[in-house]
């Protein structure tokens, strides 16, 4: 069995190791992290090992698995920067979880607790779906998005790379939101969203 990294030994670290215990996969992981302070010590008994360097000296069976939250184009540039040094990485699906056997997911990818990926999803790479988010029949999630609590996206939504779906919004069907765009929490999307583009509210409108 090769280790498993998780990336950030911060909250989002935190909850993916969680996820990987409701599985029962966790006996050969460990934390990495940018922070000093933390190298050497341990995180809900898991041992911090250090940063990029200490990473490399694993050797490229390790997977890997980024574990930033909200700071999605962090996540989507450390991912690019350890697959360009050889690594793979891991998914970490929490038991409760439940994908469709139609659903493609990329790799590096999150999905918490109480979550549903409908029949022909596709999550790309480094996505991350948090807990009790609903993602209907052929949606799309490009590389890197996050996706946060109690979010719904209706069927054939599209998300474009680099986007944040904040906790309770709702993207109603065949809406598509370009890449790196905001959508407020609670909001309810109605209409595409531009590329880079923040939006707010019920209907969302963009933030001025």
């Amino acid at each position: 069995m090769s280790m498993k990294v998780i990336y950030c030994a911060g909250e989002q670290g935190r909850v993916v190791l969680d996820i990987l215990h409701s599985t029962g996969n966790y006996e050969e992981v460990v934390f990495a992290d940018d922070e000093e302070r933390l190298h050497g010590t341990e995180i809900n008994q898991t041992e911090v090992i250090g940063g990029l360097d200490a990473v490399a000296e694993m050797g490229r069976d390790a997977q890997v698995l980024v574990a930033f939250g909200d700071q999605q184009t962090t996540r989507i540039k450390l991912a690019e920067k350890l697959a360009a040094e050889g690594f793979g990485f891991f998914n970490a699906v929490h038991e409760s979880a439940t994908v469709s056997d139609t659903a493609s997911i990329g790799t590096g990818t999150m999905i918490n607790g109480q979550s549903y990926v409908g029949p022909s999803s596709e999550l790309n790479d480094h996505v991350l779906v948090d807990s009790c988010v609903s993602i209907s029949h052929d949606s799309k999630v490009k590389k890197g998005g996050t996706v946060t609590p109690g979010v719904t996206l209706a069927g054939g939504v599209e998300l474009g790379s680099d986007v944040y779906v904040g906790p309770g919004a709702t993207v109603l069907e065949e809406v598509t939101v370009g890449k790196g765009a905001i959508i407020g929490a609670g909001s309810v999307v109605t209409e595409d969203i531009p590329a880079e583009t923040t939006v707010i509210g019920s209907p969302a409108k963009p933030l001025k």
